[in-house]
């Protein structure tokens, strides 16, 4: 069994805004395994770099090329306004060992949406740097 990537962030350092047009963020394309792309997928959040007491919060977003939901980038996931779309259930993801940030999650319906991407919303600490990637594992036709 083997693993299909895609990142959506790589070594970012800063917050960014939410994606605009169709463009924006990763196509899923590259998690495709056997011909589809999973349903399930995992997302991983990982430091490149930093110190101090490092903490990101970060939102997903997908987008469909498909009619009639096209032209829209939709916010994953369920909950209030303010923190629907957030990883680790709407709070900040911090330091699991030091100077480390450390986050696997499911993310649901990945063979939906053509692209997907991550907005930093929040994040602290001393030159932290975070890279986010979508993992699928090899399924079977």
């Amino acid at each position: 069994m083997g693993q299909k990537i895609i990142t959506l962030l790589t070594s970012a350092t800063a917050t960014n805004s939410a994606p605009s047009g169709s463009s924006a963020g990763v196509s899923t394309n590259g998690l495709k395994t056997g011909g589809n792309i999973p349903d399930t997928c995992s997302v991983f959040v990982k430091s490149t770099a930093g110190s101090g007491t490092m903490t990101v919060t970060i939102k997903l977003f997908g987008y469909v090329l498909d009619a009639p939901i096209s032209g829209s980038w939709f916010v994953l996931g369920t909950g209030a306004v303010a923190t629907r779309g957030i990883l680790n259930e709407g709070a900040a993801i911090d330091e699991v060992v030091p100077n480390g940030l450390r986050h696997v999650e499911p993310l649901s319906y990945c063979g939906t949406f053509d692209r997907l991407y991550a907005e930093i919303t929040a994040i602290g600490g001393s030159a932290t740097a975070v890279s986010v990637f979508v993992v699928a594992e090899d399924i079977i036709d």
